[in-house]
Parts: structure tokens; sequence; C-alpha cells
């Protein structure tokens, strides 16, 4: 057994205890194998984009895929569907393009980005997508599961480090990647309407309530404006303090930079690490994201 499936078959093990990380595990578990169960696998990509919430998410979401393509899982550790939960339907499709842009509930990003990692400056901003493609690798073939669909859609001005740890989780989790600069909005549309997206009913987003746009429902379309599918949202009532007990209780890697003072990340030009963590007995001088004690002041390094 590989690592990443001893972690993968740990995440189901953690979902059956009873304490407050083990039952959130399994109500994601089980939300996520009832949206797959009603939509189809082919039909479910995930919004990536190597922050900590969203790696959380696609742990999660590996070890669903995990227990529906391995034999053996004793059945006690597979999630189920559950009658309990409502799948809503797709809302009728919008024949007027007339009316104004509101901005999708969950998934929010400046109106611009970066060309992707070819691109050796950063150039204009440019409201029209740009779109490089990761296969899944080589050394990923060992996993029991098909790619998982996945899109990245980059800040303006992404810090390098994030870069390198999305397309370094690409290869360990078998992603099928597409990251896109420019709109949220046209980088959707580009991505549903390409190849790599066709199909698409459902995005997996990592929110938790308390983000910005996090007062949305755990499972939603976008607005009519905005190009349609269902969000999906398994950790939306986690805390700062359960996604940092996932992480470090299951040995979940995360980006370097969190544990250099960082608890959200977000663009070069607009994130710093957290003051509060601020720490000059420590090698980087900063303490890591996990030891922040008040989490309303998550996001106080952006700016």
């Amino acid at each position: 057994m590989s690592d990443l499936s001893a972690s993968l078959l740990a995440v189901l093990e953690r979902g059956t205890k009873a304490d407050r990380l083990g039952k959130l595990i399994q109500e994601a578990l089980v939300l996520v194998q009832t949206v797959l169960s009603d939509l189809g696998e082919e039909a479910v990509a995930i919004s990536f984009n190597g922050g900590k919430d969203c790696t959380v998410l696609l742990h999660i979401y590996a070890a669903v895929l995990y227990a529906n393509h391995v034999a053996d899982i004793p059945s006690h550790l597979r999630p189920l569907a559950s009658k309990d939960i409502n799948v809503p339907s797709a809302p009728p499709p919008v024949v007027s393009h007339d009316q104004p842009i509101s901005p999708s509930p969950s998934l929010s990003a400046p109106a611009t980005a970066p060309p992707p990692l070819p691109s050796p400056t950063p150039s204009t901003p440019n409201p029209h997508p740009h779109a490089t493609h990761r296969h899944p690798q080589s050394d990923s073939a060992s996993l029991p599961y098909p790619p998982i669909r996945s899109i990245y859609i980059t800040a303006p001005n992404p810090f390098p480090t994030l870069d390198e740890f999305v397309l370094d989780i690409t290869k360990r989790y078998a992603m099928d990647l597409y990251r896109f600069g420019g709109g949220m909005k046209a980088a959707l549309e580009e991505y549903l309407g390409c190849g790599g997206g066709k199909g698409v009913k459902g995005v997996l987003v990592g929110t938790r309530q308390g983000d910005p746009n996090g007062e949305v429902p755990i499972l939603a379309y976008t607005d009519p404006s905005w190009p349609q599918f269902l969000r999906i949202h398994p950790i939306l009532h986690w805390t700062y303090a359960d996604v940092w007990d996932f992480l470090l209780e299951l040995h979940v890697p995360y980006c370097t930079l969190y544990d250099e003072g960082y608890t959200s990340l977000g663009s070069t030009t607009n994130t710093s690490p957290n003051p509060l963590l601020r720490n000059p007995s420590s090698e980087s001088g900063w303490d890591p994201a996990y030891k922040l004690q008040d989490a309303s002041q998550e996001r106080a390094g952006r700016h």
C-alpha cells in the first residue's frame, strides 16, 4: 500500500470516531458520496488553489474515490449516500444574457489574474483566461481511482511557492488539472466549455462559514449570470482549528507558506505573514499558522 493510499484509508477510519473531528469528516464523506451517486464521478470536479481549506477537501474527496474503487475496503468504512441530503436539480437555462453580472456567492476572486506558469514575467491583466493543462503523471498510476478533474484559478501575482505546491499535489493525487489566469467568470466559462471541463455538473469548493462569501448553503447552483454548475461545500461548517486538526493529525502535506506565519493566502501584493504570529526567537521569525489562537484573525495578514 502506498503512503497516499494508507493516508486515505486513515481518513475513512478517522470518520468512524465519535468526536467532533470524526463527525465532521464523516459528514463531509457522506455529502461527497451523495453528490457522486447523484451526478456521477465524471460530472464532478474540484476547485483547488493550494490553500489549506481546499487541501483538506481534496484529501477527503480522494478518500471517497479510494473507497469507491478499492474492492477490499471494509464495508463499515465505505461512505454511503444519504437519502436525507437533497441534491438540487439544475435550474432551467437562462435565455437572456442582458442581466447584470453579480458575483458568485462562493467562488470569489479578483477580476484579473496573470498568465500561467510558463510566462517568465507578468503581463498586463486581461479579462480573458489563459490556461495550462497538467495531465496526471505516471507516478500516480498506482492510484485506483480515475484522474481527479480539477480547476485552479490563480490570484494575480500568485506566490511561486504556492504554484509549486499545487503542481506537486497534482502529481501526488493524480489530478487532471487545468490552471487558469484571467477573470473567475471567464475562466469557469472556458473550463466548462473545453474538453477538460466538458460534462462537469458539480464543483467541490473549500469554502467555510466566516470566509468572504461564506454564507452559502451546502449545495447550491451558481447565480443565473454565471456558468451553471452545482457548488458543493463539504467543509462549510469546519472551523480554522478543525482544518488544522485534520491536516496535522492525518499528516496531510500542505503549502509550506503556512509554516512561515501566513494564515490566509492571496496574492504576493496583498498578503503578508499574520502579525499575531511574529516570533523573533523562531528561525523564520514567525510561528506556523496552526499556532494562531484567535481564529477571527485568520485574515489579519491580508491587506
